[in-house]
């Protein structure tokens, strides 16, 4: 993908967020999240809610940074430093970008009102609602999956179906922070819009920055 593509899918992906930014806050997004909402939870049988519950589990604070430190390991002993920069700027910087607009925005949840917990510790922080931690954080990690699968992965077979499997992973943890009625559809595409802003950033930072070189005279030091 070249520079401009890259920057186009960026900037795009930036003015939908600050489109629905903007509607969000002016209240006019609430006729279309609630038929959105009746739509996907109207008939939603106990299975399908439990199954939703359990996933959107997947999309955790903890989880993610598991998973995160997992994939760092795995990219350490394979000697991909550059990857292993991009990833914690991607994952901690996403974390960092998502309780900034939390604040910002301090949209109150559809349900009540919970608090910030990591490793089931309270920091009694609000917990807002726009845009979706739990979907930022799963977007970062799962769009990162997908880009090291495109690139790193020789087995056509193995690459397409390993993408379209992280982008299913993307989709579902999505519409169950919907479904458990945690958030409402406008916190979710603001968090997927915003989301791919932050990794074209990212990616496109990464790329222009003589990491590798940085990192090679740091091992020659040692």
């Amino acid at each position: 993908m070249t520079f401009s593509n890259k920057t186009y899918i960026m900037f795009g992906s930036l003015a939908i967020f600050i489109v629905i930014s903007v509607l969000s806050l002016q209240n006019r997004l609430t006729t279309i999240d609630q038929a959105i909402i009746s739509s996907l939870t109207g008939d939603v049988s106990p299975f399908v809610a439990s199954l939703m519950e359990a996933v959107t589990k997947l999309g955790s604070g903890e989880i993610i940074l598991i998973f995160t430190f997992i994939i760092a390991a795995i990219l350490f002993f394979k000697k991909l430093y550059t990857q292993i920069v991009f990833l914690f700027t991607l994952t901690f910087g996403g974390i960092a970008l998502n309780f900034f607009l939390k604040i910002l925005f301090q949209r109150e949840r559809p349900g009540e009102m919970s608090v910030i917990e990591v490793f089931g510790y309270s920091l009694e922080i609000a917990s807002y609602s726009f845009p979706s931690g739990h979907t930022m954080r799963s977007v970062l990690l799962f769009t990162f999956l997908i880009y090291m699968s495109y690139y790193f992965i020789k087995n056509n077979t193995t690459k397409i179906g390993a993408i379209v499997i992280f982008s299913l992973m993307i989709i579902i943890i999505s519409l169950s922070r919907i479904i458990v009625g945690a958030h409402f559809p406008s916190d979710i595409i603001a968090a997927v819009t915003i989301s791919i802003t932050w990794f074209y950033l990212c990616l496109i930072l990464i790329q222009r920055l003589p990491i590798e070189n940085f990192i090679n005279k740091i091992k020659k030091v040692t």
